[in-house]
């Protein structure tokens, strides 16, 4: 490695196992590399998020699946040590990346010199299909990606990077901590210390428990789990992941951009979403060469995900789907959008998580106007009305371009309006807006309801 970068320090005030740390503190831990290489790494602690996925089957029914994301918090002095060993790697990672000719390939997790939102490289990848007509789409998903990622591949992959035979003690101790982590799920663990969900910081609690009381009551009574897939898998969640998932697949981008080019077409990878566009004659060796790539790298596709797009000669000409093939279907789904040759639309099942945090957002402003309410009562005063301002700053467009509202108000004016507009702009995608022209009335209705 070069000379080391800057040491960045980001405040985090989440709760977990130890106390918060000092920019001070952090450093002198994290830039030590004798001290990094004897630190005693605290577990995860972990939760699920559950993503709503909307799709239509062969016969154009709504099919709605729920897809569970299991992420594992970093406690605050691990992860002061995780993000400075990313800014350590990142340097040497960009630079293969330049040497290799990827540096526009790989999109997720990077700071890239022309920037870019996945708008942006959606819309890349749009313009793409629309300048090389007739052509095939094929977008493949990497399933349970940061669970499958294969430890002495990792390892090796770090190794070439730092060009060294083997990993100092320093990088060795901050792999050992990813690869053979222990994780304890935060619901659990806030129900046995008596933590409420809704406010755990209550009494100005700063952490979850005592090291004496993690011994007691976390380990003690069962609720330490280890990994659960010895030899795979690191956690998604802690500040180096992304950057180690990356480097994962530097072999694996090499070897499919090189073979996607020489048959004169397009690849990029966002993270574990993977596009190829390609002559139609050369769809059947793409797909061959990227199912090849992946059982190299030890990762497996998730065939149900998989999508095969015809596009035919001719702009604005919609998406066929062959007679002589049922694999392919109307349109290509990337990065949260759906383009089938004339139109591109936010996927489904975004807008439906949107209406369904909308809904939440009204049911909890009522509860809460609910218990105001009855507190006035209490007193003999006349009850006030539900608080919309905050609701219609989340979930409508009013607040969002009419008001400029100061300080942290100011922060939270990006909602998924403001994304959906700036889509429709940056995609020249007007159906964008048609899509959540009705938001008002549905805000309305909940509000009333």
């Amino acid at each position: 490695m070069t000379t080391s970068p800057p040491f960045r320090f980001k405040p985090r005030t989440y709760l977990h196992f130890d106390l918060p740390v000092s920019r001070d503190s952090a450093e002198r831990l994290a830039c030590d590399p004798g001290k990094v290489s004897q630190h005693s790494f605290y577990p995860f602690l972990g939760y699920t998020t559950v993503i709503k996925k909307i799709s239509r089957n062969e016969d154009g029914q709504i099919v709605k699946k729920e897809k569970l994301r299991e992420i594992k918090i970093a406690a605050h002095r691990d992860a002061a040590i995780y993000s400075h060993y990313a800014d350590l790697l990142s340097p040497a990672y960009e630079a293969e990346l330049e040497a290799r000719g990827l540096t526009k390939v790989v999109t997720a997790f990077r700071s890239l010199p022309t920037g870019g939102t996945n708008i942006d490289f959606a819309g890349q990848v749009f313009r793409y299909i629309d300048t090389h007509r007739p052509c095939v789409a094929l977008a493949f998903d990497l399933e349970k990606f940061f669970d499958t990622l294969d430890h002495e591949f990792l390892k090796e992959q770090w190794i070439k990077l730092l060009e060294v035979s083997r990993l100092p003690a320093d990088h060795f101790a901050v792999f050992r901590s990813l690869t053979r982590f222990s994780w304890v799920n935060r619901n659990e663990a806030f129900e046995k210390l008596g933590i409420s969900p809704n406010n755990p910081k209550a009494n100005n609690r700063r952490r979850i428990c005592h090291p004496a009381d993690f011994r007691e009551e976390i380990r003690k009574n069962g609720l330490l789990r280890p990994n659960p897939n010895p030899g795979k898998g690191i956690p998604q969640g802690s500040p180096i992941s992304a950057l180690l998932s990356n480097l994962y697949m530097l072999d694996f981008d090499q070897t499919v951009n090189d073979g996607v080019t020489t048959m004169g077409g397009y690849y990029r990878r966002y993270c574990d979403d993977i596009i190829v566009v390609v002559p139609p004659d050369q769809q059947q060796n793409a797909e061959q060469l990227v199912l090849a790539a992946v059982a190299t790298s030890k990762v497996r596709t998730n065939t149900d995900k998989t999508d095969r797009v015809s596009f035919p000669a001719g702009e604005g000409q919609q998406a066929i789907q062959p007679a002589s093939s049922s694999d392919f279907s109307g349109h290509v789904q990337y990065l949260g959008f759906t383009y089938d040759g004339t139109r591109t639309l936010i996927r489904p099942g975004s807008l439906a998580r949107y209406y369904g945090k909308m809904r939440a957002g009204v049911s909890l402003a009522k509860q809460t106007q609910r218990k105001h309410n009855k507190r006035e009562a209490a007193k003999g005063l006349e009850q006030s009305l539900l608080k919309t301002r905050k609701l219609y700053l989340q979930y409508s467009y009013l607040l969002n371009r009419r008001t400029r509202l100061p300080g942290r108000d100011r922060k939270s004016q990006g909602n998924f309006l403001t994304y959906a507009y700036r889509a429709a702009t940056k995609l020249d995608a007007p159906e964008i807006k048609q899509q959540v022209r009705n938001h008002w009335k549905k805000l309305q209705e909940e509000i009333h309801r």
